[in-house]
Parts: C-alpha cells; sequence; structure tokens
C-alpha cells in the first residue's frame, strides 16, 4: 500500500511540474505565435493565408492517416515499452514514406479541384516534412513516458520559434504561400536530431510479427478517429474552397489560425501532461476520473478568459495594428473565438478514452461528429455563404464538444451539475468580463483611440474576472494562483 501511495504521489508531482513547464511553453508559445502572425500579416496578403489554408486540407488529413495512433498504443505498453520501439519504428517509418508519396501523387488533383496551380508545390514542400517527422514518433513516446515535461516543453517551444522565426525569413524574402510550407522540413528534421539524441529507440531488436499485427490492429480504430477528427478540422476550409475567392479564405485563415491558438496550446499541452498520467491510474478508476474533472475545470477557467478577451480585443486591436488591412477577419474571429474555447475540456475526454483503451468509444463518437459538422457548414455555406460556415463552426464547436465530453463523463460516474459548471461558469464570467471590458472601451476620451480601447478592454476584463472569481470560485482562484505562483518558486530555483 505505501508504494502504491508513493507511486501515485510520485505521478502527481510530474503532473503537477509537467503542468507548470507546459504552461511555461503555452504564454512562450502564445506570445511567438501572436508576434509572428502580426509580422507575417504585413509581409503576407491574405490571398497568401487562403492557398496554405488550401494546401493544409489536403496535408493535414495526409498526416492524420500517417500518425495513425501508434504513439497512443505504443504508450499503453509502459511497463515493457523497449521491447515495442522496435516495430514500432518500422512501422511509424514506413507509413510516412508511403504517405509523403500519396500526397505528391494527390497533390494535381488538389490544384485541380480548388482551381489552384500553386498547391502543388506547397502541397509537395510540406510532404516532405512527413517521414522527418515521424523519425521522433517513438522517442517522443518514451520521453513522454519518462513524464520529462520539462524537455518536451523546452523542446516545444524551440520548435514553435524555429517555424515562425523561418516563415517570416521567407516571406521576407518574397516565397509569399511557400513561406509557410518550406519551414516544415527543416523544422522536422532538427526535431528528429534532437529527440534521437535524448531518447534513441532501438531500431534492431528482433520482434514478432503478431507485434506489428497488435500495433496495427490497434492503431487502426485511433488512425479512423484521428482522420474523422481532422476531416472535422478542415472542412470549414474545404466548403469555403469551393464557394469562396482565395482572398476570403486568406482572412478566415488569418482569423482561425489567431482564435485557435489559446485552445491548441492550452489544450493541447494540458492533455499532453494528463495521458501518461491517465494510463498510470488505469487500475484506479476514482482518481482517473478525479484527475480528469481537475484537469477539465482548470483548462475551462483559463481558456475562456482567454478567448473572449481576444474577441473583445478584435475590432480595435486589428485595426490598431493594421488599419484598414485586415478589418474583414474581425467578425471571423470574433465569432470563432466564441466558440472555440468550448472543445477545449473535450481533449482531456477523449485522452480519458484512450488512456482507458476505448479506442472503439471514441471512434464511434468521431463517427458521429463528422456528418454533423458537415452537414451544419453546409448549410451555413448555401445561407449565408463565408460568414454563414463561420457561424457553423463556432455552433459546433459550442454544442458538439461539450455534449461528447457531458456523455463520457456522465459515464464514468460524474455528475451532470459538475460537467455543466467548468463550461457554463467560466463562460458566464468571462462574458460578464468581457462585457465590462467592452463597455468601459465606449466611454468618451477612450472611444476614439484603439490604444486605449485595447487598454480599457484588457484591464478591466482581467480585473473583473479575478474579481468574479474571488467571489463566486475563490476556490479556483486559490488553484490558479497556487499553480502560477508554484511555477514562480520553480523557475526562480533554477
Amino acid at each position: 500500500m505505501t508504494a502504491s501511495r508513493g507511486k501515485i504521489s510520485g505521478v502527481g508531482q510530474s503532473t503537477t511540474s509537467g503542468f507548470l513547464w507546459l504552461v511555461v511553453q503555452s504564454f512562450a508559445a502564445r506570445g511567438i505565435g501572436f508576434v509572428s502572425q502580426l509580422i507575417l500579416a504585413r509581409l503576407l496578403m491574405p490571398e497568401d493565408f487562403g492557398a496554405i489554408g488550401l494546401a493544409y486540407t489536403v496535408t493535414g488529413i495526409a498526416n492524420s492517416l500517417i500518425s495513425f495512433g501508434i504513439d497512443d498504443v505504443l504508450l499503453q505498453r509502459q511497463k515493457s515499452i523497449g521491447q515495442w520501439t522496435t516495430p514500432a519504428f518500422w512501422l511509424s517509418l514506413g507509413i510516412g514514406v508511403a504517405g509523403m508519396i500519396g500526397m505528391i501523387a494527390f497533390a494535381p488533383y488538389a490544384a485541380r479541384w480548388y482551381h489552384s496551380p500553386d498547391l502543388v508545390g506547397l502541397i509537395i514542400a510540406i510532404a516532405i516534412a512527413t517521414p522527418l517527422r515521424t523519425l521522433a514518433t517513438v522517442p517522443s513516446v518514451c520521453i513522454r513516458a519518462e513524464m520529462d515535461f520539462r524537455f518536451l516543453a523546452t523542446y516545444n517551444t524551440f520548435d514553435i520559434f524555429a517555424l515562425q522565426l523561418l516563415t517570416i525569413l521567407f516571406a521576407a524574402c518574397g516565397m509569399r504561400a511557400y513561406a509557410f510550407a518550406l519551414p516544415f522540413p527543416i523544422v522536422a528534421a532538427t526535431r528528429a536530431v534532437w529527440f534521437w539524441r535524448r531518447s534513441p529507440p532501438s531500431t534492431n531488436r528482433r520482434f514478432r510479427v503478431s507485434q506489428l499485427r497488435y500495433l496495427f490492429g490497434n492503431s487502426t480504430v485511433v488512425l479512423l478517429s484521428r482522420t474523422l477528427i481532422e476531416l472535422v478540422n478542415q472542412g470549414d476550409y474545404i466548403v469555403l474552397g469551393l464557394i469562396a475567392s482565395k482572398t476570403t479564405i486568406g482572412y478566415y485563415f488569418f482569423a482561425f489560425r489567431f482564435s485557435a491558438q489559446p485552445v491548441r496550446m492550452l489544450a493541447g499541452n494540458v492533455t499532453n501532461v494528463i495521458f501518461p498520467a491517465l494510463t498510470q491510474f488505469r487500475g484506479d478508476p476514482v482518481r482517473q476520473r478525479e484527475a480528469v474533472v481537475r484537469a477539465s475545470r482548470l483548462l475551462g477557467y483559463l481558456v475562456m478568459p482567454f478567448c473572449f478577451l481576444q474577441a473583445a480585443l478584435a475590432q480595435p486591436g486589428l485595426h490598431f495594428l493594421f488599419g484598414e488591412r485586415w478589418m474583414a477577419a474581425v467578425p471571423y474571429v470574433v465569432i470563432l473565438s466564441l466558440g472555440l474555447p468550448f472543445d477545449a475540456m473535450s481533449w482531456i475526454t477523449g485522452a480519458f478514452l484512450s488512456a482507458r483503451r476505448e479506442f472503439t468509444r471514441a471512434f464511434r463518437y468521431a463517427l458521429v461528429s463528422t456528418p454533423v459538422f458537415y452537414g451544419m457548414v453546409l448549410l451555413g455555406g448555401w445561407l449565408d455563404g463565408p460568414m454563414g460556415v463561420a457561424l457553423a463552426v463556432a455552433l459546433y464547436y459550442f454544442t458538439y464538444p461539450p455534449a461528447f465530453s457531458y456523455l463520457v463523463l456522465i459515464g464514468a460516474g460524474v455528475a451532470w451539475t459538475t460537467v455543466f459548471e467548468f463550461y457554463a461558469m467560466p463562460a458566464v464570467l468571462s462574458g460578464i468580463a468581457a462585457a465590462a471590458g467592452l463597455g468601459c472601451a465606449l466611454l468618451p476620451g477612450i472611444r476614439n483611440s484603439d490604444l486605449l480601447q485595447c487598454l480599457a478592454i484588457g484591464i478591466v476584463m482581467c480585473s473583473v474576472y479575478l474579481m468574479l472569481l474571488a467571489g463566486f470560485r475563490r476556490d479556483m482562484l486559490n488553484q490558479i494562483l497556487d499553480r502560477f505562483s508554484g511555477l514562480t518558486s520553480r523557475l526562480r530555483r533554477r
């Protein structure tokens, strides 16, 4: 019993440490991404953003096929992971090479489908990175199994910085949409070298055919789920590619890229921390469930105010930075920033299903979500063109991911009021804080200055949100402050 408690305590400490390190990475990545977005918005035109957005509809779906779910399945074998690295490596690399060939072969058809010949070169440039990226798959799983989140946070921050810096350099050199594509192979090769130096996997150990069958069989369901999820991720661009100009798609791509950053950074990092812990708690379903609820609640109270603040700052912020050049993107930023945060908690419940090896159940949910998403987006596009697509996307994320989380957590024994609370309460408090900030921005002496409006919205909204937390959810305020005070003390000691 003592040994078991010691193990659980160690996992808890590793999880907390991982959260702190990846919070640092989230803020660093957010800052890097924000600055990069501003620079690229000055160097590139909306049609350049539109071209790369269309290219991603091919490469994003293809890369979801290539990732194949081997990482999730391999992470389940933590106690015997050394016996599985060889078959996992060769299977992953083989699929990566096949995926690259497939993308290159499909590129001319995509260019013809979207009436955009420049997509061929963009897709090929991104495709070359695919087998290079798979070289780091197994080392990455080994590092996650060790819960060395400090290394992952440090490298991921460098990875984001290198990708954004190269994109800016290529854009400054006049590469236009290729500025987004050319950095991928360079960064993928660097990642492979760095991860192999940190945790080189065994690639020459003898393995059994049954191991390949196990990896392939269990990964297939994960593959299908990831493919359906990626079809949803790219569905709005697929529809827009058929009904909108490249310039309009560029405005939408710019807005989505800007709006999704807090969700992807925070939700992705929290999921990376919580998933290895959940796999180790597999024999203790109560602790596993409690960890999911705590992580979901904390994520809700962090991601909602970030996204609502983005929506409030969209109009004065973009006008202050770019004048009229990107004002057509403002409605998309507002709409998406209000819808996307409701997707964040579903990342954790998805990891919860994977940790419990309920891959088939996750696939069923993804199988339902895909036609729902496309039905909503097609209807939105038919009713109101690109703006209808944006509204449909926001409405989908406002409804389906919470329903998914609700069904998963209710089935695990979590009270429905608990699930409702970590969606509704952060949204209500963030909405009140945002309304207060926008109200101050309309005061005489402030409303005629974009900079003063941004300052008023930011200061008032953050202050009001913290006061509301202190009044209605002091426990969450204390938890957030404790996490960040622990982060500060750790960084000071280091």
